[in-house]
């Protein structure tokens, strides 16, 4: 019997044990243990795989908020990222806080039919069209009673992950609204010249600043008081995990106003071209009457000098004999010779006689003697 206690006495020579082997097993539970041992492998590969999925690398420009059954319960920068993998933590991936986004505002609902008439022109009897305003177009009311349409585009990044993932759904309709608002309320405290050329230099002057800055100040003050909202919200315990960087503003006329403001500045142009035109011309005749001047000076000048030094040399003889340090009688002697030395020449005659009147004589005439 097989399995059976062997009770043979000792010192009995035992005879060789037969070993009974069984049937060798089939092909077919071969392949079933085979196949086993695959599914055994392939579910420790999967259950590692499985195990090591939560672990990943976050690039430089990305961050992530990790969930664990649906509870925000960290964030973390770039690096490595060890977490539990799926169902029992998500990474959600996000922008980094270096990444800019970009949104443009949306357009509201189509507005009514006295809206289009007046903003954009549009006539219900005529059906005429809108292609001629820009598109994602707002129209704004200013401070002096002018409407304006304004296309904006926000430039932003995610400083708050946590935040932004909770918001996620809402950050886009929240940032059209508060742009919206803002946008509401710089417009109602400004002109339209603050956005748009519609006056002249002569008014522009008189505002005390550039256009340019005028633009400038604008964007900045939109750019401020759309942070201060999402800081408010953000104090309020409602923060979009956001922060605006950059507002691109785009303002246009409405095409009903936009051939009138096109003319008036047609006009003031060429008002200012005549003006410029003139003021050229009269700083020209200006400067050539000045040159002229000048001349006729120079001239009278040099004349009053070539006079002055003919009358010095004329009289620089006589001067010098006025001024000898001689007798009176040499003095009077060289004085009279002096003048009958000049007197010919004066008078213009060949010959000149003086007399005496102290003496007898009294008319001398010239002629022959006898």
């Amino acid at each position: 019997m097989i399995g059976a206690p062997d009770y043979s006495p000792a010192g009995v020579d035992e005879e060789p044990r037969r070993v009974l082997v069984g049937p060798q097993p089939g092909p077919i539970a071969q392949s079933v243990v085979l196949g086993f041992r695959a599914l055994y492998v392939a579910t420790v590969l999967l259950a590692l795989f499985w195990v090591t999925s939560g672990v990943r690398e976050i690039a430089s420009d990305s961050q992530v908020v990790v969930r664990r059954f649906g509870r925000i319960v960290r964030a973390q920068q770039t690096g490595l990222l060890v977490a539990w993998p799926r169902p029992i933590e998500q990474v959600q991936v996000l922008p980094g806080p270096q990444r800019q986004l970009t949104q443009d505002v949306s357009v509201l609902l189509a507005p009514s039919g006295k809206y289009q008439e007046v903003v954009w022109g549009v006539n219900s009897n005529t059906r005429a069209s809108r292609t001629a305003a820009p598109q994602h177009a707002e129209a704004y009311l200013t401070g002096d009673g002018n409407v304006v349409l304004i296309t904006a585009s926000l430039i932003y990044r995610i400083n708050d992950p946590i935040a932004y993932a909770l918001e996620e759904e809402h950050v886009g309709p929240a940032l059209d609204r508060l742009f919206r608002a803002t946008a509401v309320r710089i417009a109602a405290g400004r002109n339209l010249n603050d956005f748009l050329v519609v006056q002249t230099n002569a008014d522009q002057s008189r505002n005390g600043q550039a256009p340019i800055a005028r633009r400038s100040e604008v964007r900045e003050s939109s750019l401020r008081e759309i942070n201060d909202r999402l800081h408010a919200l953000e104090a309020a315990g409602a923060g979009l995990g956001v922060e605006i960087e950059q507002i691109n503003l785009t303002p246009s006329l409405a095409p009903a106003a936009k051939a009138a403001f096109d003319q008036v500045i047609v006009a003031d142009q060429t008002a200012e071209r005549g003006m410029a035109n003139a003021r050229t011309d009269a700083e020209r005749r200006r400067q050539q009457a000045n040159t002229e001047a000048e001349q006729l000076v120079s001239a009278a000048e040099a004349t009053a000098k070539e006079t002055v030094t003919k009358a010095s040399v004329d009289t620089a003889s006589i001067l010098a004999l006025v001024h000898d340090e001689r007798t009176f009688q040499s003095r009077d002697s060289l004085l009279l010779r002096e003048y009958r030395a000049r007197v010919a020449s004066i008078m213009s005659t060949g010959r000149v006689t003086l007399v005496d009147p102290k003496s007898g004589a009294r008319v001398v005439l010239p002629g022959k003697q006898p």
